[in-house]
């Protein structure tokens, strides 16, 4: 279930690449002063329970199916008829041509956050999962992941994890296929790179049933907060064969499979599969038993559980929760092959992709087209939502069935959610958790800002600013920076002593923002921004960050000398060791935020390019 805060704001926006253009421009020239902007009027910020809906439909070609409007669907929950609230319809086929703007040189160490290539679609993340990889299989796959990313739909953007000795962010997003086949470079210098053949993975927690579940959960925290649709697509030969299934087989949703439109198969793999939800019949499924805490929930057994099966059922229940609240789509692709028999990997990821409304590929040599498959997926689908007449939350398992007048599609959507109160407490497990896995940045989960400072995540361009950046003389770090430093992710570990390296030397930057007018609301004559700094370790941990806030009044620019921007300056102790710097600006009337990220050390030069912020592999930072 999603929580939805809708807020109208009115507010007069310029045109983006003017702004750009007037952010940088060093001509002598006083600009113009800028008509005074009206007043924002106030808005009511309102919390509405509502359930949203990716359903992508498909004809019998495994073609997207486009023009369908919304008294073409139904929605049920628990076979009751659910009222639409809105229904949109995204292809990304049909995106306009982009037209990159023209922006004049900018001095040294000068980046603007405007928008210079073709993005379209949803965000797409892969895992290469070598620990549940086959030794034998891992050539092939490699060799085909790097040509699916060297011929991707021009202007998606694109993260690619690595699932080994620990999860790690080999790319951030992208949409430039080179700094993604730049992960498959072993002399990248930092380490991180997708291997020929890993011959770990037994070390490394093959065996591990709850592994690829507390990584998923991980992923949908990373992306928790980013606008729209994304899409994991999971690149494994095996995954562990005792994780419980809450009642689902492959056979049980065969034999309960319904027809007439209902799909969740594909032209590659098992056919499709749609049981109107989980089954929870007695004695049904891989793990039939249920922990009596699950019983309210929908699951039910005749047989007992363990209680590392019960902890393994929650984690599973989390990582789908995670998935479903951060709206991402599981695809999994097996790059065994094909194969006369099916494995485990087979039920479990057609489990996983059914309640998250994607699609497993198995049975195929070709994971170009799996993986192909799966993009068009993800960038073609009808978005629907509605608010449940059944308001309660009561904890339990809601399925949900989508039903099209016209036959003969097949339909892929989420197939449940957990009506779980919004305030649930956390629990010592998901403390935990938390603490170990979570990459924390600047903001904390929840926080509007907290997805957008996390390292790698795609740039936003709702606000346009300019920022410039400047380093000071490297120093011994002082006692106190020292202590404020092992607060940090790189150089703490719960529970033990802060590991801050000896003799660490930093370097203080100052960051000077100027954002236009123009982008920037009104609201009772008052403009605030809030202005962020993180910067990050080659590894992407965070090494150390900032947050303040700042206000303007509206009718400065007006005033005699005045300029139609909002200027500020910050600064922040980085470590010479660190490789990124992401800053962003975020406009807290409005909630729209500018974003960019940078390599560190800080280039030398007389000229950067007119674009935005570099993405690729920074160079190795100064020791």
């Amino acid at each position: 279930m999603l929580l939805r805060r809708m807020v109208d704001v009115v507010m007069p926006l310029g045109c983006c690449a003017a702004a750009a253009v007037a952010c940088c421009a060093q001509s002598a020239a006083p600009a113009p002063a800028a008509p005074p902007q009206a007043e924002t009027p106030y808005t009511i910020g309102v919390t509405v329970r509502s359930v949203v809906l990716d359903v992508v439909v498909t004809d019998a070609n495994h073609h997207p199916v486009h023009g369908l409007t919304r008294k073409d669907f139904a929605l049920l929950e628990d076979n009751r008829v659910q009222p639409i609230s809105s229904f949109e319809e995204f292809n990304m086929a049909a995106t306009p041509p982009f037209t990159a703007p023209k922006l004049p040189p900018m001095p040294p160490n000068t980046y603007l956050n405007v928008q210079t290539e073709d993005e379209r679609g949803p965000l797409y993340v892969i895992v290469y999962d070598v620990v549940h990889m086959q030794t034998i299989d891992q050539t092939d796959a490699r060799k085909q992941l790097a040509q699916f990313l060297a011929k991707k739909p021009a202007g998606t953007r694109y993260c690619l994890f690595l699932l080994g000795q620990e999860l790690r962010l080999l790319q951030g997003f992208t949409t430039d296929p080179n700094l993604l086949l730049k992960a498959f470079d072993k002399g990248r210098g930092d380490g991180n790179y997708i291997p020929l053949v890993s011959l770990m993975g037994a070390n490394l927690g093959a065996d591990d049933p709850d592994m690829p579940y507390e990584v998923m959960s991980f992923v949908g925290r990373y992306l928790e907060g980013l606008p729209g649709r994304k899409v994991l697509i999971w690149m494994s030969s095996s995954f562990p064969k005792d994780v419980p299934l809450f009642g689902i087989t492959r056979q049980i949703a065969d034999a309960e499979m319904t027809g007439g439109g209902q799909g969740g198969g594909g032209a590659i793999g098992a056919p499709p599969v749609d049981t109107g939800g989980v089954y929870t019949g007695s004695g049904a499924g891989t793990f039939p038993g249920t922990s009596p805490a699950s019983a309210n929930q929908g699951f039910s057994g005749s047989d007992q559980v363990t209680g590392a099966d019960a902890y393994s059922q929650k984690l599973l229940r989390d990582a789908i929760d995670s998935l479903n609240e951060s709206d991402v789509a599981v695809y999994p692709v097996d790059v065994a092959g094909a194969k006369p028999e099916l494995n485990g990997v087979d039920d479990l990821a057609d489990h996983i992709a059914l309640v998250t409304g994607g699609k497993a590929y198995y049975n195929s040599n070709d994971l170009v087209d799996a993986m192909s498959q799966a993009s068009a997926d993800g960038g073609s689908y009808y978005e629907i939502s509605y608010a449940p007449t059944d308001a309660q939350y009561d904890q339990r398992l809601r399925k949900i069935r989508v039903e099209l007048a016209k036959r003969g599609y097949h339909l892929d959507y989420r197939r449940y959610y957990f009506a779980d109160p919004p305030d649930t407490p956390v629990t010592k497990e998901e403390k935990k958790l938390a603490a170990i896995t979570d990459t924390q940045a600047a903001h904390k989960p929840g926080d509007t800002m907290y997805a957008y400072m996390q390292h790698g995540a795609p740039q936003d361009h709702e606000i346009i600013f300019r920022a410039q950046f400047q380093a000071g003389p490297k120093a011994a770090a002082t006692q106190g920076q020292l202590d404020a430093l092992g607060q940090q992710p790189a150089y703490s570990v719960p529970g033990k002593p802060s590991k801050v390296p000896k003799g660490l030397a930093v370097q203080t930057y100052t960051i000077d923002y100027l954002v236009p007018d123009r982008m920037v609301a009104s609201l009772n004559g008052q403009m605030q921004l809030e202005f962020a700094a993180t910067a990050y370790d080659a590894d992407g941990k965070m090494v150390n960050g900032i947050s303040q806030k700042a206000n303007k009044e509206a009718s400065d620019s007006a005033k005699p000398g005045g300029t139609p921007f909002f200027r500020a300056d910050q600064t922040l102790d980085v470590p010479v060791t660190a490789a990124w710097l992401r800053v962003a600006v975020h406009d807290m009337a409005t909630n729209r935020i500018g974003t960019l990220e940078i390599p560190l050390p800080l280039a030398a030069g007389t000229t950067a390019a007119p674009q935005t912020a570099s993405t690729g592999t920074p160079p190795a930072a100064n020791q």
